[in-house]
């Protein structure tokens, strides 16, 4: 059968055919809907921190949440209301003033109270509050109508998660999540920058150890290890350790999740104020015998774990401890009755017993130092008072100790600067100083020449060497200053008396070393 060939089209039949295939393709077009504007994206969940500059803080955070679509009302619980220190004749009491009215002079005080959050179109509910500079805890409530959020659910904020969680069921502990306010230039509210997130950062470990002595969970028990940045397994010299105790109704993430204890170190190490360190955080929670049994862990599990697992000196000299409330209990035990596991001790917010004679003969033999604190208007058992009164008794005793206490109650928000101010005032900084003395006559009658050798060393290990100077001293008399190199600063001078006065050095310290001196040296 022949094929059809179709004839071409003509001209004007081709242009007939295009224009139809055009206005088709155009009506076709017009059918469907131009895309939308493109909207603004939506507020990301979790805090936002803003920059104000408007009083009373100079910043502002909002929160954003989502609940479950069967909850009725959402409330923020966080760790910001405020006192005048002179108001706050007991525990839980005080001004309980909202952010909104923080004044100069504030202290952070307890209880917390619920405030209300708002639902949005989107479902999300939100809260916007001035907030002064610092480290807050936070949670969320649903559908609760306690002031103070008693036997309310405690929900944490999904998208600002603690890093570290609980490490068992049924582990002691609040639900929160935390948000960090820097300081305002226009607003100056407190001076808590040592806190701050730090771009260099370490890593955090939960680590698991064999503990025959614990009974929750059952033949084990949990740490938390913090590695500053930069820690290496084969340097020559090992990291000193800070052991840190959590207080009642916590656990070993305290330190770091709320206390913000890592940050805290690397701020100072960046300041060139301390040398790096590994800091482990302890869980005395189901250990049996009290304090005693927790001195047992850390002797007979906790020491062996962490020196086995990572680069730290087994010197007590190279081992610092502190601890607060609870903590601060078991701090005293090991200061008074264990002394020597220690090279450095420090106890907040804890009244502790009187000490006996036999333990104020230990304590003044710390290799390193010892350091009391609390917060002044802490009411919780009269905490303030007590310590304040268990350090003059001890300095009366002659023990040498560093008393540091600041405006604040039994919250962080004492805790954190008094880690701050052990870290930097006595952590692995103590030295001694050592003194020879060789005199002969110098011409003149009467003179003197006077050669003063001082060997100035850290007490722990350490990357770095004393400098700075020694000043030496006969009786009242100044005989003159000398630069430390090497470890010595070597003093000659011409004495135009006889030297009728034993010689002291006085080392006068540096940026990472505390002062100390030499025993009088007798020249005559």
């Amino acid at each position: 059968m022949p094929i059809a060939i179709p004839r071409p089209l003509t001209p004007a039949p081709r242009r007939r055919l295009m224009l139809s295939l055009l206005a088709a393709i155009t009506v076709a077009a017009a059918t469907v809907a131009a895309p939308a504007a493109s909207a603004a994206p939506p507020a990301p969940l979790g805090p936002t921190v803003t920059r104000t500059d408007e009083p009373p803080t100079g910043y502002a955070v909002t929160f954003r949440y989502r609940a479950p679509e069967d909850v009725q009302q959402v409330h923020i619980y966080g760790d910001w209301f405020y006192s005048r220190p002179e108001n706050i004749p007991c525990q839980d009491c005080g001004d309980a003033r909202p952010p909104a009215e923080w004044q100069p002079g504030d202290v952070a005080a307890t209880p917390w109270h619920i405030q209300p959050m708002q639902k949005g179109s989107d479902g999300v509910w939100t809260f916007t509050t001035p907030l002064p500079a610092g480290t807050f805890r936070y949670a969320f409530t649903h559908d609760c109508t306690n002031e103070l959020a008693t036997g309310c659910a405690l929900h944490d904020d999904p998208a600002n998660p603690w890093q570290i969680q609980p490490q068992y069921p049924g582990a002691p502990g609040a639900v929160r999540s935390t948000i960090y306010v820097p300081t305002s230039k226009k607003f100056p509210t407190y001076d808590t920058g040592y806190q701050a997130p730090v771009t260099k950062i370490g890593r955090l470990e939960s680590r698991r150890y064999t503990s025959p002595l614990s009974t929750n969970p059952p033949g084990v028990h949990d740490i938390v290890v913090y590695l500053p940045h930069g820690y290496d397994p084969n340097r020559v010299k090992p990291y000193p350790t800070l052991y840190l105790s959590h207080g009642g109704g916590d656990h070993s993430t305290a330190w770091t999740m709320q206390g913000v204890a890592h940050l805290i170190l690397e701020n100072a190490i960046k300041d060139r104020a301390v040398e790096p360190m590994v800091i482990v955080s302890t869980d005395f929670n189901g250990l049996p015998g009290g304090n005693e049994g927790y001195v047992n862990e850390l002797r007979n599990n906790i020491f062996p774990f962490v020196e086995q697992n990572y680069h730290v000196s087994n010197r007590p000299q190279d081992r610092a401890f502190a601890g607060f409330s609870a903590g601060g209990s078991r701090a005293y035990t090991l200061m008074y009755n264990h002394t020597d596991l220690f090279g450095y001790h420090a106890a907040w917010s804890a009244g502790g017993p009187t000490a006996t004679q036999a333990q104020i003969d230990r304590m003044k033999a710390v290799a390193g130092g010892i350091m009391i604190g609390t917060g002044l208007q802490d009411r919780l058992g009269n905490i303030a008072e007590n310590s304040q009164r268990n350090a003059a008794a001890l300095r009366a005793a002659g023990v040498d100790l560093d008393e540091y206490n600041v405006p604040g109650v039994h919250t962080w928000h004492v805790w954190r600067p008094l880690l701050n101010h052990y870290l930097r005032a006595l952590t692995f900084r103590a030295t001694t100083t050592g003194l020879d003395v060789t005199t002969a006559p110098a011409g003149a009658s009467h003179n003197t020449k006077v050669t003063a050798t001082a060997t100035v060393g850290a007490v722990s290990t350490s990357t770095s060497a004393p400098s700075g100077r020694v000043d030496f001293y006969a009786g009242d008399t100044h005989l003159g200053s000398a630069p430390v190199h090497n470890g010595v600063a070597r003093l000659k001078k011409t004495v135009h008396a006889d030297l009728d006065a034993p010689v002291v050095a006085y080392y006068q310290g540096d940026k990472l070393f505390n002062g100390s001196q030499s025993a009088p040296v007798d020249a005559r």
